[in-house]
């Protein structure tokens, strides 16, 4: 009975101690009355610990007032640089999150910056080379009585129906190469290559 009785109270008092060894490392912090002379800073450096650690500890709103007789919390040095480290971590993760929030809008912009670029790209050619060569030649069509084919086949032949085509050798300029104007509205140019026509008929183009 005695045995039974000496391990029960060596296991109670084992288990007491690892209570209060946890207890102390969890803890991990020191009481300081503060003395004449004493800075949150210097005893940051007595006890192996921060500034702000003990900031945070101790709710101070200005770490360099501090008052004689004062009692200071002072967290270990373990517990302040996990708390720091922690908020570095937290800090960089947000920081992480920050930048590819931004960085997304950022990247879809660019796509649809280049996507409209693009589209207008091709509505400009297209325009270029179709609609507006086909819109003039119906137009000729309508002033000369010529067919708008053929009024097509001429602004291919000599402007590959740009309207801003500029002969480098004369001052021809325009779908139809006109020498009499230097409009790039090709309103404009089949306004001129319909007085050229109804003046020179179809001869101005080597058609006659």
């Amino acid at each position: 009975m005695k045995k039974v009785l000496s391990m029960i109270f060596a296991t109670s008092a084992a288990a007491i101690g690892l209570f209060f060894a946890g207890s102390a490392y969890a803890s991990a912090s020191t009481i300081v009355t503060v003395k004449s002379g004493d800075t949150v800073w210097g005893i940051s450096q007595q006890y192996n610990s921060s500034v702000k650690a003990i900031e945070s500890a101790n709710n101070l709103k200005d770490a360099n007032v501090i008052v004689v007789g004062q009692k200071l919390e002072i967290p270990s040095a373990n517990s302040s640089s996990n708390t720091q480290g922690s908020a570095h971590v937290a800090a960089s993760t947000t920081t992480a999150q920050q930048t590819q929030s931004y960085s997304q809008p950022t990247q879809q912009t660019q796509q649809a910056t280049t996507t409209q670029s693009s589209q207008a790209s091709t509505a400009s050619t297209t325009a270029t080379s179709g609609s507006v060569a086909q819109q003039a030649a119906q137009l000729m069509e309508q002033k000369t009585g010529v067919s708008a084919s053929t009024w097509m086949a001429i602004s291919y032949r000599e402007s590959r129906n740009n309207p801003s085509a500029q002969n480098p050798s004369s001052t021809a300029h325009g779908l139809y190469q006109s020498l009499y104007t230097t409009s790039n509205d090709w309103r404009e140019q089949v306004n001129d290559a319909a007085r050229i026509y109804h003046s020179q008929g179809m001869g101005a183009w080597a058609l006659g």
